[in-house]
């Protein structure tokens, strides 16, 4: 049990921070004196949102079926991004719903997708390092 808990608890607690973030006002805070572009923060937030639900999928489900679990985390991953964009439009109001924060979301999400696809062999011998890591422990 603990081995799926390994990549889920990661996700959960990330997903649950971008949120948070996404909804409390960084007018106050040194935010935005990063020298870092926006789109280049929302892309870089939601590529690791995509990276960790892709790899609780690929520790937890079969290899077999890996294409369209990566396509449904994708999609539910850039949903999820339209969500908040809407959320900040309607609960708050120091922030507004943006088109291109939401392209930057959705980019950071395909590139994460696209870069498990790419190194998905890898990622399935590590997951089989892993599994024997927590059969031997």
């Amino acid at each position: 049990m603990k081995a799926k808990l390994l990549f889920f608890i990661p996700a959960l607690v990330y997903t649950l921070a971008i949120v948070y973030l996404s909804l409390i006002n960084l007018a106050n805070t040194a935010v935005p004196e990063l020298g870092i572009s926006d789109k280049v923060m929302h892309g870089g937030a939601y590529f690791g949102l995509g990276l960790l639900w892709l790899f609780f999928v690929i520790y937890n489900y079969n290899e077999k079926v890996l294409f369209p679990k990566i396509l449904i985390v994708c999609s539910a991953a850039i949903v999820f991004g339209i969500f908040i964009e809407v959320l900040q439009d309607r609960l708050t109001s120091y922030r507004e719903l943006d088109f291109f924060d939401i392209l930057a979301n959705s980019i950071g999400v395909i590139i994460a997708g696209i870069a498990v696809w790419l190194l998905k062999d890898s990622l399935i011998r590590l997951k089989a390092k892993i599994n024997l890591f927590f059969i031997k422990n």
